[in-house]
């Protein structure tokens, strides 16, 4: 039998355990029980952080005070984890956005996660070196018709834009041209 997806829970709890929130809601005052309504309908789309819950629930006219009392309660009932939301979203980052480890951080704050959370699973710069050739082995094959100067000079500045470090981005570079100088 296949493992059970958190989406398959997140159904599961939607379909089945439907009397029973039910029951659990009428007993909740109505702005909580409406926060936490429609916090279950951000979570039926994608995962979120704790801090994108309250964004989430201020913007739609919610106290930060029940924002936290939600994600609380979220993250009590598993529905929310800052953590592995975390290394999924550092994933895609580095897979198909193709950003350098500045990048990722920024990334991850930007989408609600904790900076605390961040500099754990933020890394080396060793790690995102693949990420990088990666991307530079695509940009070449779109530059290619221009002189090696500005191949170089555009390369740099879109590693440097994408959070690389100058040291990652003069590795990833001679490997391409073959130098051992690499100006910025």
């Amino acid at each position: 039998m296949p493992k059970p997806r958190k989406s398959d829970a997140l159904a599961h709890a939607f379909v089945l355990g439907r009397i029973t929130r039910l029951r659990l809601l009428k007993s909740l005052n109505d702005d909580y029980r409406n926060a936490l309504q429609y916090a279950f309908l951000l979570l039926r789309y994608r995962d979120r952080s704790e801090g994108e819950i309250i964004q989430r629930l201020r913007r739609k006219g919610f106290t930060e005070e029940t924002g936290k009392q939600i994600a609380n309660y979220l993250k009590e009932k598993g529905f929310i984890d800052d953590a592995k939301f975390a290394e999924s979203l550092k994933k895609v980052a580095i897979e198909q956005k193709h950003l350098g480890r500045k990048g990722v951080v920024h990334y991850l704050l930007s989408r609600g996660i904790s900076r605390e959370i961040v500099d754990g699973i933020s890394g080396e710069d060793e790690e995102y070196l693949e990420s990088a050739r990666t991307f530079v082995g695509g940009k070449v094959k779109q530059l290619r018709e221009l002189d090696t100067f500005t191949i170089r000079r555009r390369l740099w500045a879109a590693l440097a834009r994408k959070g690389y470090s100058p040291e990652i981005i003069g590795r990833v570079l001679r490997t391409y041209f073959d130098e051992e100088e690499i100006c910025q």
